[in-house]
């Protein structure tokens, strides 16, 4: 039946839904316009309070870099070439190629505009140093060893550093060179020169011993390497005399020294005569002054004549055996001539070679020699010349004494003294040539040469002005400290002082002694009176050259001791081992004995009696600085009219370095130094 329901019927639940208990919520939805006004609002208030809490800062960095970077802070903004910046710590980091790396921190304050500067340092340089005709040549720079040629020295910084370069049997040579670091590379090619030549030296007879300076070399005939310099050259042969000589060898002059004739051993001759000094003579050939020892060849009959001024001649004839001495002892008989002498006014004392002989106006019978006469009378100057009386001639000297106001007239004399007790020396100035050539070792671009005539002779000061002096001038005067050394004790230079402070000294003590001032205001600015006067000014850069460098003979020296360094004990006061650490130079090795300056006249005069015009302190001189080179010769310069700089010459104990120990050196400044002073001069009256 279609109709009846299966057995087991499923049964299946139904889905379930919560009846509806009233109308939903609605959900919030953001809306976009108000909430960017809101943001544009906030960062609007964040920027105006930066900008009223910002402070302004400029890095002004030499050279330019590559790229800065400002890093650090909670907010930074570049605006042109300032920085806005809230107060705090930054980093500042700058590049520049050839540069080292500029790693710093500020710290920005509150100032409204702030500036911080740096400065960027240059990489080092590259030089190779190479030597010819040699290479393992010792290489030092700036006093230390670097290595031996050919040598690259891959990190040396940049600026000017001195080298030397020394080879066993070469010439040292000495050069600056400057470095222009940022890693650029640099050859200094340097030519040694030889320090020896090839001496030649033959005798007669052949096979003779030829030492030199003691120590034997070879047999000749011989061609020996002789390093430069004075030798003593000896040849021996037995039975002969020895042969010695002075040689005097230039490197790179090859010589032959003529035949050496070698002579037969000689006896002796021993001469001694009363009075002694006198000439002796022997075979017509003058051999020196008595007491004397001469060898002569044996086998000979020799004529030996005695003479000395005022006394007779004497002639002896003797032999010589081989290796036999003789003596010969003569006394001398005086040969007399008469002086009439007379003086105006009378009185007063008469000296003979320095013994007294009475009343003045007398006649005198004395050797016919030279004599000394001294004529002393109070009140007077004191009269003193020399006379040779003549046998049988009767001399006469009519000497009229002079006061002493006339007799100060009559003379210039050889020092005068300033009021505080100073020494200036009398300097008789010649030409000169100034300045130093292209090829001189350690030369300086400003050393240009110039042609000059001193014609007025003038008086320079023996020493520089100590402490003591300049402070009776100025009492407020404090030169302070270097390092360690102590620079106010009396006797040491004055320094820390300008060229003003020492013109204003000059006309100070012109004053003190009543002389004219040689200095007047200018619009401000001192310069000579023309004609320069008598009164007390510093030396002209000229009168200090040719003090320093040329008024000791015609072959003025490299250094102001000789040719090469170090300088010599006793030398000067330079930049010694005790400088270490205070100056970036000092000559190692050497000891002066002083920490900074000297007491003045501490080492040795140089020909004309002054002290310390290499060394000590460096001196103020009258010029200002120019390096024009002109084309005339200048007759008594005294240096531009104007300018901005004054000259300073001479070394100081602050200098150790090559180019600045030379004579030719010249320095320039505006300012005082704890290692410039001064010394006076004036023209003679």
């Amino acid at each position: 039946m279609s109709d009846q329901q299966p057995e087991n019927p499923t049964i299946e639940p139904a889905k379930f839904s919560r009846a509806e208990t009233g109308r939903q919520r609605p959900r919030l939805v953001p809306r976009p316009i108000p909430i960017v006004v809101a943001s544009i609002f906030i960062v609007l208030a964040l920027a105006t309070l930066f900008m009223f809490t910002a402070r302004a800062v400029r890095f002004d960095i030499q050279p330019t870099p590559d790229a800065l970077e400002v890093t650090g802070g909670l907010f930074t903004w570049q605006f042109g070439e300032r920085y806005l910046m809230l107060s705090g710590t930054y980093t500042v980091t700058a590049a520049k190629e050839g540069y080292h790396n500029l790693v710093e921190d500020v710290t920005v304050g509150e100032e409204a505009d702030q500036r911080f500067s740096f400065t960027m340092e240059k990489l080092p340089g590259i030089l190779t140093i190479n030597s010819r005709p040699v290479e393992n040549a010792d290489v030092i720079v700036d006093q230390k060893h670097a290595g031996t040629t050919p040598l690259t020295i891959e990190q040396i910084e940049p600026g000017i550093h001195d080298i030397e370069v020394n080879s066993d049997r070469y010439l040292p040579t000495y050069t600056e060179v400057e470095i222009k670091g940022m890693r650029q590379e640099q050859r200094l090619e340097l030519e040694l020169e030889p320090a020896w030549a090839e001496v030649t030296l033959k005798s007669s007879p052949e096979g003779a011993t030829v030492s030199i300076d003691g120590k034997e070399r070879g047999e000749t005939p011989v061609t020996l390497e002789i390093l430069q310099g004075e030798h003593q050259v000896e040849v021996r042969n037995s039975g002969y005399k020895v042969w010695q000589s002075q040689v005097n060898v230039t490197a790179g002059e090859d010589k032959e020294l003529p035949l050496v004739e070698l002579v037969k051993a000689d006896g002796r001759v021993s001469v001694t005569t009363d009075p002694p000094g006198a000439n002796v003579t022997i075979g017509g050939r003058y051999r020196g002054q008595s007491p004397l020892e001469v060898s002569l060849a044996p086998g000979e009959t020799y004529q030996v004549l005695l003479s000395t001024s005022g006394y007779r001649e004497v002639e002896r004839t003797l032999e010589v055996n081989p290796d036999e001495d003789v003596q010969l002892n003569v006394k001398l008989s005086p040969v007399l001539g008469e002086v009439r002498i007379e003086v105006q006014p009378s009185g007063g004392t008469l000296y003979v070679n320095g013994e007294a002989m009475g009343e003045p106006s007398q006649k005198l019978t004395l050797p016919a020699r030279e004599h000394e006469i001294r004529i002393e009378k109070p009140g007077y100057a004191t009269h003193t010349q020399t006379i040779t009386p003549q046998p049988g001639i009767t001399r006469q000297l009519m000497i009229t004494l002079l006061t002493e106001a006339e007799a100060e007239i009559a003379r210039i004399p050889e020092t005068v003294t300033t009021p505080l007790g100073q020494e200036l020396k009398l300097v008789i100035p010649d030409k000169l040539t100034m300045g130093a050539g292209r090829r001189e070792p350690g030369r300086r671009s400003n050393e240009i040469i110039r042609e000059v005539e001193l014609t007025r002779p003038y008086y320079l000061g023996v020493h520089e002005v100590t402490n003591k002096e300049f402070t009776q001038f100025d009492p407020d005067h404090k030169p302070g400290f270097l390092g360690r050394a102590l620079l106010n004790r009396d006797e040491r230079p004055v320094v820390n002082v300008s060229w003003q402070d020492a013109v204003e000294f000059c006309n100070w003590l012109s004053e003190k002694q009543g002389l004219p001032k040689a200095y007047k205001r200018v619009g401000g600015e001192w310069q000579l009176v023309e004609p320069v006067n008598t009164g007390y000014r510093l030396p002209t850069e000229a009168e200090w050259a040719w003090a320093g460098r040329f008024a000791g003979g015609d072959n003025p020296t490299l250094f102001p001791w000789g040719e090469t360094l170090p300088p010599p004990e006793e030398a000067g006061n330079f930049a010694d081992e005790s400088a270490e650490g205070m100056v970036p130079y000092y000559l190692k090795g050497y000891n002066d004995n002083f920490r900074g300056p000297s007491p003045v006249g501490s080492f040795p005069p140089n020909e004309l009696g002054l002290h310390d015009l290499a060394g000590n302190a460096a001196e103020w001189v009258h010029d200002y600085y120019s390096i024009d080179r002109p084309r005339e010769t200048l007759v008594d310069p005294t240096g531009p009219e104007t300018g901005n700089y004054h000259v300073i010459r001479g070394s100081s104990y602050m200098h150790g370095r090559f180019g600045e120990l030379r004579w030719t050196f010249r320095d320039y400044g505006d300012k005082p130094r704890p290692d410039v002073g001064f010394r006076i001069a004036r023209y003679v009256e």
